[in-house]
């Protein structure tokens, strides 16, 4: 699967400088200069960029010094003071959801000239909230209602197949209606609404025709970062039916839509980073300085450092006062 369509659901630190850039049907609504990374390079200032997927900072001393957050991860928002009373900014809480580092909790801090970081971005989390059909498999979902599908934000009905059969290896076959869209496809049983499935195009792996219970059937089969589904139908129109999916999904590859629009009067012009640009790989463990305090009381915990004979803030993880040194090399 396509990395970038990841995005939005995972964090990466100091990733390649060339996908800082704009990926497929990724879109910049906010931008920011001087933006201080308080909690994992404090005072040193950077540029932060809101997307319709995720959050981008990069260090204006050395852009390979950055972050890429996904929209996807956050679940909370707040605006804080740190201890010492001098800085106010914007803090938001991460939790990875799937991948080897499930569960794993991040806090990033970030301190703006302009007070209006904080409020868009609760404003993109809360868009992005309301267009998870375009991203996220749904089942027994409430989206039919008196027979037609609730869209959402700039979705389109591309085609429909009533008497679509919805086949199933342990359960009994069922009719209803295939909704083919700009960004998912969604069946719904014609007798109950609710015994519904929604997938967005951006989960579909494969799409091929198979003989299931003796019958020429339209198997879908999604990435296993969307679970790894396989759901099949069959319709009288089975040809034009795969013929038309294969197409959209195609399409679709190559033309994302995230669903997530700001009404803004000038887009911000964002820089191109040079693709052959290499990366240093530091020694320094960039996560540690991000992971989440379960009391998230002691990021700013104050302590003496027996080596240098200075009242220190206190440093997170295993990081070791030399690890510093190795990451000061600009």
């Amino acid at each position: 699967m396509c990395e970038e369509f990841l995005y939005d659901r995972t964090i990466h630190f100091d990733i390649a400088v060339s996908k800082l850039n704009m990926q497929k049907g990724e879109k910049t609504l906010y931008m920011w200069q001087d933006v201080e990374d308080i909690k994992g390079n404090p005072d040193q200032f950077g540029r932060l960029i809101i997307t319709n997927t995720r959050i981008l900072w990069w260090s204006e001393r050395n852009n390979s010094v950055n972050l890429s957050i996904g929209l996807g991860t956050i679940f909370h928002i707040e605006q804080k003071v740190t201890n010492n009373n001098r800085t106010f900014g914007t803090l938001f809480r991460t939790k990875l959801n799937y991948g080897q580092n499930a569960g794993q909790k991040y806090e990033f801090h970030f301190n703006s000239p302009d007070k209006k970081l904080y409020e868009s971005l609760v404003n993109i989390q809360r868009l992005y909230t309301q267009t998870l059909l375009h991203r996220e498999i749904k089942v027994q979902f409430a989206m039919i209602s008196q027979k037609k599908l609730n869209l959402s934000e700039r979705e389109q009905i591309i085609n429909q197949y009533l008497n679509t059969i919805s086949v199933a290896n342990d359960q009994q076959d069922v009719s209803g209606t295939l909704i083919f869209t700009n960004v998912r496809f969604v069946w719904y049983s014609a007798t109950n609404d609710l015994f519904n499935i929604s997938i967005p195009w951006i989960a579909v792996k494969k799409i091929s025709k198979k003989t299931t219970k003796g019958l020429y059937t339209m198997i879908i089969e999604t990435y296993s970062e969307f679970g790894g589904y396989f759901v099949g139908y069959r319709n009288i129109e089975i040809d034009n039916m795969i013929k038309e999916c294969n197409k959209l999904h195609a399409f679709y590859i190559e033309n994302p839509i995230y669903g997530i629009e700001v009404q803004e009067k000038q887009q911000p012009a964002v820089q191109k980073f040079d693709e052959r640009v290499q990366v240093v790989q530091s020694v320094y463990n960039q996560a540690a300085r991000y992971q989440a305090n379960e009391n998230n009381d002691t990021q700013n915990d104050i302590v003496y450092c027996q080596e240098l004979g200075l009242a220190i803030q206190k440093l997170p993880g295993d990081v070791k006062l030399s690890d510093l040194w190795n990451i000061i090399k600009y």
